[in-house]
Order: C-alpha cells, then structure tokens, then sequence
C-alpha cells in the first residue's frame, strides 16, 4: 500500500488502485454453496467433482496464474470506447474448469462500444489455478469486474 501511494506517476496509481479494488471485490462477492456428494474417483485415480457439479465458493477458490495483473495483459481497450471517452466496469461472469481454463464467458453487465466483448477474449486466454473443494479439484463458477479507464 505505501508503494502505492508513492508511486510518482498519476497513471500507475491508477492502474494499482483498480487492481487492488478488484481484489477486494474478488474476496467478498463469492456465495455459499457446495456438495460433498458430488464427488467420484477420475480415470487417472485421483477425486475429481462430478463434472455436472458446478461450485460458487470452495475451500480453494481458484486463482489467476500471475496475480491480478495478468488479467489486464490480455485485455485490449477497444479504439472506439476509448476514442468515445467510454470508461467503466464490465462484469463477467464465467467457469474455471478442473484444469483451470476458462469455460463459457457471459458478459453480465457491459458499458458498451466494444468493452465487454474484448473482457471475453481477454479472460479467455487467463489460466487459473483450479478451485479445490475437501481436497479433490472441481468446477468453480466465478463473477469478475474488469475495470476499462483511460490512462495518460
């Protein structure tokens, strides 16, 4: 937190405070659920969750390989929202498998000219760690906001 405070340039300070407000959110928007009957014995010989078996929070909720800031790699601002002056947050809603890949992105709410599509593309190319529930690997559904603000 002191680095970002002390951070000289008005735009790193910006993209750090969007990252660390991110996490916050990360960390208190996940609900309650689970089912310990649904797990079987995978073909390897390891417990993986039945595979229609759909967590929202788990012991281990997966995590972005890299931290946060692999996110916004992989993301490009769309020319015309950011020739528009369109800023804002786009909030995505998707799965990560029991390899921790990204299955079926939905864009939950858009602010438009191209932002949530290019939230998709980014997000998809962002590995997880996976999500891990008493023990075994399962699928997690997972909701993140991806802040779209122009920088000097």
């Amino acid at each position: 937190m002191k680095y970002l405070f002390s951070t000289p340039n008005k735009s790193e300070r910006t993209v750090l405070l969007s990252v660390a407000v991110l996490a916050a959110f990360l960390l208190s928007s996940t609900v309650a659920f689970a089912s310990p009957d649904a797990l079987t014995t995978g073909e390897a010989g390891y417990a993986i969750a039945d595979s229609s078996e759909i967590y929202t929070v788990v012991d281990q909720m997966p995590e972005v390989e890299g931290g946060l800031p692999e996110i916004y790699k992989h993301i490009e601002y769309p020319t015309s929202a950011s020739n528009r002056g369109i800023e804002g947050r786009v909030f995505i809603k998707f799965i990560v498998n029991e390899n921790g890949d990204v299955e079926s992105p939905e864009i939950l709410k858009d602010i438009g000219a191209g932002c949530g599509e290019a939230a998709v593309k980014g997000i998809k190319k962002v590995k997880f760690t996976p999500g891990k529930h008493q023990g075994k690997t399962v699928k997690v559904y997972y909701t993140m906001p991806i802040n779209f603000q122009i920088t000097d």
